[in-house]
């Protein structure tokens, strides 16, 4: 008999980096971002990290692959990712980073759960940059994934 997936997989995002170059938000305004595009704050960890912690809900896709359910997993079933964000003051984004998370597997699901400790992205993002028109580039940033 096929074992059951688990409810929910904890995750911990730590992020190392200097942010867009573009930016005129404050501290309330960088966030892991859920889908009614509400920012939530992080908290400073170790070496200038901004740490943030979250809950996934994971079923599998009929596949191999666990599927990603809850308010911060964006994107289609077989491509979902987090969205980490920046919003200039006026309210409008200045950047937006997509982190992606099909390169978790089902054995870093288990062992996190048997550790019962978070899975750990590690993101370090130092070398921002800007198009020719001035604007920060964003895109997908792959996270390194580590189970305890």
């Amino acid at each position: 008999m096929a074992k059951q997936a688990p409810d929910s997989i904890p995750l911990q995002i730590r992020y190392h980096g200097t942010g867009p170059l573009i930016w005129s938000g404050g501290p309330g305004d960088f966030g892991l971002q859920d889908k009614a595009e509400v920012l939530h704050l992080g908290r400073a960890g170790p070496d200038d990290a901004v740490i943030f912690d979250l809950s996934l809900q994971v079923k599998p896709d009929g596949a191999s692959a666990p599927v990603f359910l809850g308010p911060f997993a964006h994107g289609r079933p077989d491509g979902r990712f987090l969205y980490l964000s920046w919003r200039n003051a006026e309210g409008n984004y200045a950047q937006r980073l997509k982190l992606p998370l099909d390169s978790i597997t089902w054995s870093d699901i288990r062992r996190a759960l048997s550790a019962d400790k978070p899975l750990v992205g590690e993101l370090i993002d130092r070398n921002p940059r800007v198009t020719t028109t001035g604007a920060n580039i964003g895109g997908s940033r792959p996270l390194v994934w580590k189970a305890p």
